[in-house]
């Protein structure tokens, strides 16, 4: 990893047997820093910068970026917005300077904003109107309630609906500046000209303001019922988790795993393969960088959510009294090892991994030492933070359900045990 004369992180990995290379520019600005009347604003800023800058219009960059064969993209977290490219490994000099003008020199005006209100306006309705991602952002709005960390990425309407290009100009060079920023690239690429590229293009720019102050939320634990018309129910269960530079975060990250982390694992196999009561259920951890949740969802009929409650609940207290099996440890283990292996296959999803782990860490990403972190887990580490977290008192449980009979669920969830 490099660092440019502004402070600004560079981190490069190169493949040199790789035909592609892939560039993102990261800022340390997300939606868990926007204040609540302008909550959206990073996510429409992201919209906004693709629309052309004061040399290039929308079409000439979709053009460029095309004719180069590649594609360039962008999403914006609760704690970052990434910007990145991927192309050949010819073309990248292309795409380094379409991203120095779209990063340096974005339009950002009113007629522009104006036209793509409506479209950040639909996707926020289509984020609405699917009950599994919507679930997921009443867990948010219920576990964080009162935290920045209950805003969803995309906004509330009726802020979007207020915003301007002066707010968003404001936003963009309070924010988007250095060293509020890291680079990352991966590929066929050469490190001396990445790091030049950075200087050259960001060094000189007017430094970030430096007002933002994140402070840690305070979990709620609650149950809250949120009216969804069909016979259907959503379900929503987190326990508070932890950051992701957290000692015991490779522990619970196994007992997810052997919980609720693939089909083969114990909520998969009770709930769905033995009863049928399911399509899917999962378990995983959200780390944030002072925080983090434990996420279990399920969808069922809502004549069989009392059940498989039952049956979460029950095995939730096998597992804190007996711990996973030797197999089991073995097994999960594996599985996260090949999910980082499969992150490192391709150029993109390599700057993925680096490009997350070091914004929610401020670290570089070593994969055999993250690896050869998960080795050192015991069966009496998973034992201990699953004792420590998977509590029925700090559990938030939000239901995305007809009304009446998802109240009556969450009337007879005050009962479960574990």
């Amino acid at each position: 990893m490099y660092h440019t004369a502004a402070g600004i992180p560079v981190i490069i990995e190169r493949v040199p047997s790789a035909k592609t290379a892939a560039l993102s520019v990261n800022f340390n600005v997300g939606s868990r820093d926007e204040k609540r009347d302008s909550s959206g604003m990073a996510h429409f800023l992201e919209h906004i910068m693709f629309k052309g800058t004061k040399d290039r219009n929308a079409r000439q960059f979709s053009e460029m970026v095309e004719g180069a064969g590649g594609e360039m993209n962008a999403y914006t977290t609760k704690e970052w917005t990434s910007y990145h490219v991927f192309c050949l490994d010819e073309t990248f000099g292309m795409m380094k300077e379409l991203m120095a003008d779209m990063m340096v020199a974005p339009l950002i005006d009113e007629e522009h904003v104006g036209l793509e209100r409506g479209v950040v306006l639909q996707e926020i309705s289509m984020l609405e109107d699917d009950p599994e991602d919507y679930s997921r952002v009443l867990l948010d709005r219920s576990m964080w309630e009162g935290h920045p960390l209950a805003q969803t990425e995309t906004g509330r309407p009726e802020c979007v609906a207020e915003l301007k290009a002066q707010d968003l100009r404001r936003f963009f060079e309070d924010h988007y500046r250095p060293p509020n920023m890291c680079v990352v690239a991966c590929g066929n690429v050469n490190d001396k000209d990445v790091v030049s590229w950075t200087e050259e293009t960001f060094d000189k720019l007017p430094r970030a303001v430096t007002n933002i102050e994140r402070t840690p939320p305070t979990p709620k634990a609650c149950t809250k019922v949120f009216n969804w018309e069909g016979d259907q129910a959503y379900v929503e269960l987190g326990f508070p988790g932890l950051p992701g530079l957290h000692p015991d975060r490779k522990a619970l990250m196994v007992a997810c795993i052997v919980l609720g982390g693939g089909t083969s694992s114990r909520l998969y196999q009770t709930v769905r393969e033995d009863q049928g009561l399911v399509y899917h259920i999962s378990m995983y951890p959200q780390s944030y960088t002072d925080c983090g949740l434990v996420d279990t969802f399920f969808s069922a009929s809502i004549e069989n959510v009392d059940k498989v409650l039952e049956t979460l609940s029950s095995e939730l207290l096998r597992f804190k009294d007996e711990g996973p099996s030797k197999e089991e440890m073995q097994r999960a283990k594996r599985w996260i090892k090949g999910m980082i292996v499969r992150k490192l296959e391709a150029t993109d999803s390599r700057l993925y991994f680096q490009s997350e782990y070091y914004m929610t860490n401020g670290k570089l990403a070593i994969p055999e030492d993250i690896m050869a972190g998960f080795d050192g887990v015991s069966r009496d580490d998973v034992m201990r933070v699953s004792n420590e977290l998977f509590l029925r008192k700090k559990l938030c449980a939000s239901l995305l359900a007809p009304e009446k009979e998802g109240t009556s669920v969450a009337r007879r969830m005050q009962a479960l045990d574990f």
